[in-house]
C-alpha cells in the first residue's frame, strides 16, 4: 500500500468530516442569535443535513472483484455528506403539483474500506426530494441526485483499475428516506439508496464503480414548521404541441491495445469526435408530461477506427464522413419540472456503416436538459447501450418552437 495515497485518503475524509460538523455548529449558532428568521414575512425556508452510510460495493467487474494490486475484493464502504436544502412552499404552481419537494446543493465523500487504490473520491452534486406521502410528522421522500466527483485513483495511475480512466468522474444517486420532525428545528431521517459512478466513458477504461446501502442523516430546519404551504387552484391543463431542433457534440475515448507494451503501460489513448443534429416533435399532455417523437443524424468518428504506432506516437484513423454517418429514430417521453425536464429516449439505428465491434442496433439516451431562456435550452445526455453500458456523453443545446 502506498503511504502517501493511504495519508491523502484519511487527510480529505478527515476534512470533510471537519466541515461538516463546523457547518451544523455554525447554521446552529446563526439561528441562536437571531439571523435566520422564522416569521411568514422573513422566512428562510432552508434545511441543512448531515448525512452517513454505510455499504456495499456492487462486483460488477473484475478489478473490484480482486484483479487488484492487493488481490483482494472490494465489498465495503462508508460516507459522509452535508447538504444544504430549499423547502419549497407553493408560490409557485409547479411546487404544489409535486407535493411542496426540497432541492438544493451538496458535498459527499467516500472511503472503500481496507483499501486506498481507488482513491477517496469528493463530490459536488444537486439534489431534488419529492414527498410522496405524509403522515403528521412523518414523510416518505424519493429523491434524485447528480454531480461531479474527483479525486479517484485512476487507471493512469494503476494499470489494474478498469474502474476509472480518469480522476474525475460523474456521480447519479437515487434513494427514498423516511423523514420524522423530532421537533419544529431537528429531524431525523432513515433511508437508502443506489449510488453510480462513471465517467460516462469520456476516459477509457470506465467500468464504473456501483454502491448500494442504508443511510441516516440528521437535520437542522431554518423555517417555521407551522408556517402554512400555499394552495391554490389547479387550471385545467390545456395540452400543446411543440418542435425541437437541437445541436449535439461529444467524443469518444480509445486506449491502444497494439503490441507495444511500453505505450500500453503508459495508458495512452485516442480521442474521437461525435456531432449531429437532432428533430423532434412533443406533445405535452399535462403539467408534467411530455410524448413525443424524433429522428437523429450524426457522424460517429470512431466507426471501423484504428489506432497505429508512428515514431513512437499514436495516430488515430477517424472514419470518414460516409463511414461516421448514422442516423436513428427515438420515441420520447420527458418529465417536466418547471424549467428543468428530465429526458428518456430508447432509439433504434435506421443506418450506420458495417463494421466489426459494433454497439447494439438499439441505444438509449438518458438525460437532462433546462430551458435558460424562453424556448433556448441546454441538455446534458448519456449515450448508453444494453441499458448497462456508457458509450459517450451528448453535450446539446436546441430551439423549441411552439405550435
Amino acid at each position: 500500500m502506498n503511504i502517501d495515497k493511504c495519508n491523502k485518503t484519511n487527510l480529505c475524509s478527515s476534512r470533510l468530516l471537519y466541515i461538516v460538523l463546523m457547518s451544523m455548529l455554525f447554521c446552529i449558532n446563526l439561528r441562536a442569535s437571531g439571523i435566520m428568521y422564522n416569521d411568514s414575512t422573513k422566512r428562510n425556508d432552508w434545511t441543512v443535513l448531515a448525512l452517513y452510510q454505510h455499504g456495499s460495493v456492487l462486483q460488477s467487474n473484475a478489478f473490484l472483484k480482486g484483479e487488484n494490486i492487493h488481490h483482494k475484493p472490494i465489498r465495503s464502504f462508508h460516507s459522509f455528506s452535508l447538504e444544504f436544502l430549499w423547502q419549497k412552499t407553493g408560490k409557485e404552481l409547479w411546487e404544489q403539483l409535486y407535493n411542496y419537494p426540497r432541492y438544493g446543493i451538496g458535498i459527499y465523500n467516500a472511503r472503500f474500506i481496507g483499501t486506498s487504490e481507488l482513491g477517496s473520491p469528493v463530490v459536488l452534486y444537486g439534489i431534488l426530494e419529492i414527498p410522496v406521502v405524509r403522515w403528521g410528522k412523518l414523510s416518505l421522500k424519493p429523491y434524485v441526485a447528480a454531480g461531479f466527483a474527483f479525486n479517484w485513483e485512476s487507471f493512469g495511475e494503476d494499470r489494474f483499475n478498469i474502474v476509472m480512466g480518469a480522476e474525475e468522474s460523474f456521480f447519479c444517486d437515487g434513494g427514498i428516506s423516511l423523514e420524522y420532525n423530532l421537533n419544529p428545528e431537528l429531524l431525523l431521517a432513515v433511508g437508502g439508496c443506489f449510488t453510480h459512478f462513471s465517467n460516462g466513458a469520456l476516459k477509457a477504461p470506465n467500468d464504473g464503480v456501483n454502491l448500494i446501502g442504508p443511510k441516516i442523516s440528521l437535520g437542522y430546519n431554518f423555517n417555521n414548521d407551522k408556517a402554512p404551504y400555499f394552495h391554490q387552484q389547479v387550471p385545467v391543463f390545456q395540452k400543446k404541441s411543440e418542435f425541437f431542433i437541437s445541436f449535439f457534440s461529444g467524443w469518444k475515448d480509445k486506449i491502444y491495445k497494439g503490441p507495444d507494451t511500453i505505450l500500453v503501460t503508459k495508458n495512452r489513448s485516442v480521442i474521437y469526435s461525435i456531432y449531429g443534429l437532432s428533430l423532434a416533435f412533443n406533445r405535452q399532455i399535462s403539467y408534467k408530461s411530455k410524448f413525443g417523437i424524433g429522428i437523429m443524424a450524426g457522424y460517429y468518428g470512431a466507426a471501423n477506427s484504428s489506432i497505429r504506432v508512428v515514431n513512437d506516437k499514436l495516430v488515430d484513423n477517424n472514419a470518414s464522413l460516409r463511414e461516421g454517418f448514422e442516423l436513428s429514430i427515438f420515441p420520447s417521453y420527458e418529465l417536466v419540472i418547471d424549467r428543468l425536464s428530465m429526458l428518456f429516449q430508447p432509439a433504434f439505428y435506421l443506418h450506420r456503416s458495417n463494421y466489426p465491434n459494433r454497439a447494439p442496433g438499439n441505444y438509449q439516451r438518458i438525460g437532462l436538459k433546462y430551458n435558460v431562456v424562453k424556448d433556448l435550452y441546454l441538455g446534458i445526455l448519456l449515450h448508453a447501450s444494453r441499458f448497462n453500458t456508457s458509450d459517450y456523453i451528448e453535450l446539446t443545446a436546441g430551439y423549441r418552437f411552439r405550435l
